[in-house]
């Protein structure tokens, strides 16, 4: 008869061998859903895991608003273009993850057919409506996320991309020269602004002809000379700032011309002795931005915010800025077309919608939350935001240059050789404007104006006020910082009738 160990409590080795003696434990059955499948299986609970994996990935990019250290080893806007693009990089990985739905979902149809295959719907349909749905989760959320005065995604201001003229096979086109440019027929063009085409290359037939605004137009606008203010500060930032370690580079509101000052400063201005710094692509000491951001207002983030993109390593007090500011009206026009991280209530039948055109017994202005680097900030109205912010730009005492967008399109030589003279630079003796958009055609900048485009628009007096109601017009011209609109040449719009 065989015989049964028992554990003795006096022996080392008792709990194993009591362990040894005790019947095995079965293991849990695995869930099972009402088909006989695992329930990891099933069609209904993957949609639901798939929605919620996207949530958590919108939700984990406007939290870490930069992937760390992603630009150190950057090369500038040249090299590396998609590093510095939040919205791109989100885009990206958007449709990765939809390609990988789709392989997976047709990966697990030919091993699990007996599961998933109860649905009458084709592949495609099948996926289709999974990315409308995919598409709806994200509005649902960009919407929360406006109504709570938040970001949804973490802008990370764009850089420009270079000009790819192509036809409609792909195969780029060569440009003719100036010269050749000089001995084409202009079909009545104004001279001046012929000048600024030809410097940017532009070939003008008869339909842009009549279209191109005429240089009365501009003037009623803005006034026969470009305007550029703080030239006294250039001499004491020459006195105290070492050749080799001066820089220059735009500041402005959104939508006010900052990445086409950046092109006009980096093909035509090159301050020699920056070349030993190694700091932009080309070495030139022309930079993408101020340090601590070029939409930041200056008391809250000049040396107190290290911009992501262009900012990091960089003395702020080296740093010459050039602040480019906009026609009013024409601004808030734009923030209507790009409206950056602003935001407030608006749709495309109302906008700048400065009074709330839902409240028709009262005038109720439209409150406006931006998202700055260390701040969220409320404004009265789009128009309150934009007197805060030159106002307080009007207020800094340290040397910096202030320049209108619209000098940028119709004076841009002039303007582009005093800025590059300010800091010690060497001027082209070939100027080169930029034709095509000085910011992308996706993401946050799609749509946005090339030089052309931009002279249709800024060039007509028609387009001024498209979108302002007449309360919007009543309010604005109460609200306006008169002495901004002065001091920079702007002239206020008539008012409406009665």
């Amino acid at each position: 008869m065989r015989k049964v160990h028992r554990p003795n409590s006096d022996s080392d080795d008792s709990d194993e061998s009591y362990r040894s003696f005790a019947p095995p434990r079965r293991r849990p059955a695995p869930t099972m859903n009402q088909n006989g499948g695992s329930i990891i299986m099933n069609k209904t609970f993957q949609k639901l895991l798939f929605l919620l994996l996207i949530i958590v990935i919108f939700d984990m990019v406007y939290v870490w608003d930069y992937f760390e250290g992603m630009d150190e080893n950057s090369d500038g806007p040249e090299a590396g273009l998609h590093h510095l693009h939040e919205s791109r990089r989100l885009g990206n990985l958007y449709q990765q993850v939809l390609s990988g739905l789709k392989l997976g979902e047709l990966s697990v149809r030919h091993s699990h057919s007996g599961v998933l295959d109860n649905n009458n719907l084709s592949d495609g349909a099948k996926i289709e409506q999974l990315e409308h749905e995919v598409d709806a989760w994200r509005r649902k959320y960009e919407e929360a996320m406006a109504k709570l005065g938040e970001n949804p995604y973490a802008h990370i201001p764009v850089t420009p991309v270079p000009p790819n003229p192509g036809n409609d096979d792909g195969v780029k086109n060569p440009k003719k020269s100036r010269a050749e440019l000089e001995k084409e027929e202009t079909y009545g063009a104004d001279e001046h602004i012929v000048k600024i085409l030809h410097s940017a290359d532009v070939e003008i037939d008869k339909e842009l002809a009549e279209q191109l605004p005429t240089w009365e137009d501009v003037v009623s606008l803005y006034g026969e000379e470009p305007i550029i203010l703080g030239l006294e500060t250039c001499e004491p930032y020459r006195q105290a700032v070492k050749p080799e370690d001066r820089m220059i580079g735009p500041a402005g509101m959104f939508n006010t011309g900052t990445n086409l000052l950046f092109e006009l400063m980096k093909t035509n201005c090159d301050i020699k002795e920056a070349h030993t710094k190694r700091r932009e692509p080309r070495r030139n000491g022309m930079r993408w931005q101020v340090p601590w951001g070029k939409h930041n207002p200056p008391t809250t983030h000049r040396f107190k915010n290290v911009a992501k993109a262009w900012g990091q390593g960089i003395k702020q007090d080296d740093f010459m800025p050039v602040v480019l500011i906009k026609d009013p009206y024409s601004w808030m026009g734009s923030q209507c077309r790009h409206k950056y991280t602003t935001f407030w209530g608006h749709d495309e039948k109302h906008c700048p919608n400065l009074i709330r055109w839902r409240i028709e017994d009262q005038d109720v202005p439209s409150e406006v939350r931006v998202k700055y680097a260390l701040q969220m900030k409320l404004y009265e109205s789009l128009l309150d935001m934009w007197n805060h912010w030159y106002e307080e730009w009007e207020e800094q005492t340290f040397p910096h240059l202030t320049t209108r967008f619209e000098d940028l399109l119709f004076h841009g030589e002039e303007v582009t050789r005093k800025a590059c003279e300010c800091v010690g630079g060497d001027f082209t003796n070939n100027f080169q404007y930029v034709e095509d958009s000085a910011k992308p055609a996706r993401g946050i900048h799609k749509g946005a104006n090339g030089l052309v485009k931009a002279m249709l628009q800024y060039g007509d007096p028609k387009k001024r006020l498209v979108g302002f109601t007449d309360r919007d017009r009543w309010y604005a011209s109460k609200t306006v910082d008169t002495t901004l609109m002065r001091k920079y040449g702007y002239t206020a719009p008539p008012l409406p009738s009665g």
